[in-house]
């Protein structure tokens, strides 16, 4: 199953757009290299926006395709410190969730889930950050606003700041 399959199972693959455009502004804030171009992306927030109006939802959904494998990156752009682990790791188990609803096979698509940072800073204290790692949520660290997004093989995707690795929370 791909992105458009499972948003389809869900009924708001009309959401659905080419490359990162789904992302609108938040466009910037993460880079692509080839071979790693998003084939598609999704703003599940918007989306949801009615359907949903008081759930913490998730912000986007990006897809990569290499041959038949389809691989996912749930992206939450938000501000980060230790007072909002809570509320992401929250929004985290509500999109889990709602993957699982119409479709299980959405539920075990390849994906990794990432928090992005709004601001230069993360300033996440260590106890937080493992709980971010034992709920599988990648954090980016460094200096920079963007990120670049890579495929990579193994079925795993990965975010990089320009200046600083992003790696799963520790």
């Amino acid at each position: 199953m791909s992105l458009e399959g499972c948003l389809q199972a869900h009924g708001i693959a009309r959401h659905l757009r080419p490359g990162q455009q789904a992302l609108g502004p938040n466009s910037d804030r993460i880079r692509t290299r080839h071979p790693g171009r998003p084939l598609c992306s999704v703003d599940i927030d918007a989306a949801l926006a009615q359907v949903y109006p008081n759930a913490p939802r998730w912000d986007y959904g990006l897809e990569w395709r290499r041959g038949a494998v389809h691989k996912i990156a749930w992206v939450e752009v938000h501000h980060a410190t230790s007072s909002e682990v809570t509320t992401v790791l929250n929004k985290l188990q509500w999109l889990k969730g709602w993957l699982g609803e119409a479709a299980a096979e959405c539920s075990t698509l390849p994906a990794t889930y990432h928090w992005v940072a709004t601001d230069a800073g993360v300033h996440i204290d260590s106890a937080r950050r493992r709980k971010l790692n034992a709920a599988g949520l990648q954090m980016c660290r460094g200096s920079t606003s963007s990120y670049e997004v890579t495929a990579l093989p193994a079925h795993r995707l990965s975010f990089h700041r320009t200046t600083a690795h992003c790696v799963p929370a520790a």
